[in-house]
């Protein structure tokens, strides 16, 4: 009797079915064989990228080292030298500071100043609040003084026109009883020379409009030589403000080498020094014959 075609066809799946499972397993076995090839391959390159990042930190950090190291020799000869190259190029002049805020003192370049051979007159700070146009114009009628339109930049043109004449306005003592300025030195001698020292903690572009210019202007009308400086790490800096009224500025007197720039600049080599975007050099170019 012939088998069954039933048979025969299961026969024939069976068969597939061994051959596809001998197929998968051996599959299987060779693909698991090629993945710890790879895996051991691919930690063999890591390790070997690993290094090179190792000695390539290393060498950076060497870099590093002698970089810091040659700019704090750097540091020593510009703290040791400066004096010698400042000594009396301003020799002889008066000098007037004005702190166009009282956000950050900047008082420090008095020494260098008087290093240069100059000699500071007097030391101005206008405080925040005189900008307050109310309590400005309530001082006004105390004083039986006709109230003006803009009572800020009147008061600072008085302020400025005092110093730079050394004739003191009577005005002072209610401006700094009633805290809109404090004042120290000698005001009753005029000055050779105006430095303002700007710089804020936040935007005060209006400020800059209102005080600053005011001074500025005062002195270019007396034709007194003026200087803008600042801190290095002021949040807002005055120096665009500054060179948009065309005055030279050093955006970091808190440096010995922005104290040098400064004495330099107001010595006759005009410009705009320092390390900020708005600097045209570090310090001016001296040119010896």
């Amino acid at each position: 009797m012939l088998p069954n075609m039933k048979f025969y066809i299961v026969s024939i799946v069976s068969i597939f079915v061994a051959l596809g499972i001998g197929i998968f397993i051996g599959f299987t076995i060779d693909t698991q064989e090629f993945v710890i090839d790879q895996k051991d391959i691919i930690n063999k390159i890591m390790e070997s990228q690993f290094e090179i990042l190792i000695n390539e930190n290393k060498e950076l950090k060497a870099d590093v080292n002698v970089l810091e190291l040659e700019s704090k020799y750097k540091d020593e000869y510009i703290s040791l030298s400066h004096e010698s190259i400042i000594k009396d190029k301003l020799a002889g002049l008066n000098i007037g500071i004005i702190a166009t805020n009282e956000d950050y003192i900047t008082f420090g370049i008095g020494r260098d100043l008087e290093l240069a051979g100059a000699k500071v007159m007097n030391v101005t700070t206008l405080n925040n609040n005189i900008e307050d146009k109310v309590k400005l114009n309530d001082l006004y009628k105390e004083m039986n003084i006709n109230i003006a339109k803009n009572p800020t930049e009147d008061i600072v043109s008085i302020i400025t026109k005092s110093i730079i004449t050394g004739v003191k306005n009577p005005i002072f003592q209610n401006l700094e009883k009633e805290g809109f300025i404090e004042v120290i030195g000698n005001y009753e001698e005029p000055i050779d020379y105006l430095i303002i020292c700007g710089g804020s903690f936040e935007d005060k572009s209006k400020r800059i409009n209102q005080v600053d210019r005011v001074i500025v202007n005062v002195a270019k009308k007396h034709s007194l030589p003026i200087l803008g400086v600042e801190k290095s790490n002021v949040n807002y800096s005055y120096m665009t403000g500054y060179k948009d009224l065309d005055i030279s500025t050093v955006d970091n007197v808190d440096m010995i080498i922005g104290k040098v720039a400064m004495i330099l600049a107001m010595e006759g080599m005009g410009g705009h020094y320092g390390i900020k975007d708005t600097s045209n050099g570090v310090i001016p170019y001296i040119h010896k014959e």
